[in-house]
């Protein structure tokens, strides 16, 4: 009994971090999701000179409590090339 009362609330605490931890990526992975599909409508909707870039970046933050003491934060940053096709495409025309 003595043993089980030491040993039951570290394991519940563990699965619990646990869980945590796991909706925290899973957190990052949908922040990741949509800032990539914002730079791929950002992309779609130029209708700039040639090109330029596009950066973006989202702090996810896992709040402490429980057995965590820091806050947990994950930086993601996106980068990319906005590219207008079009123009491409007529400028190398006009160079022949």
């Amino acid at each position: 009994m003595v043993e089980a009362a030491m040993s039951l609330p570290l394991i519940i605490i563990t699965a619990m971090l646990l869980v945590r931890l796991f909706v925290f990526y899973l957190d990052i992975l949908t922040t990741g999701i949509r800032a990539h599909r914002e730079a791929l409508e950002a992309q779609d909707a130029y209708k700039g000179v040639m090109m330029r870039t596009y950066e973006t970046g989202e702090e996810v933050i896992m709040i402490r409590g429980g057995v965590l003491k820091n806050n947990v934060t994950k930086e993601i940053e996106v980068k990319a090339y906005l590219v207008n096709e079009d123009f491409l495409v007529r400028s190398g025309e006009a160079l022949d």
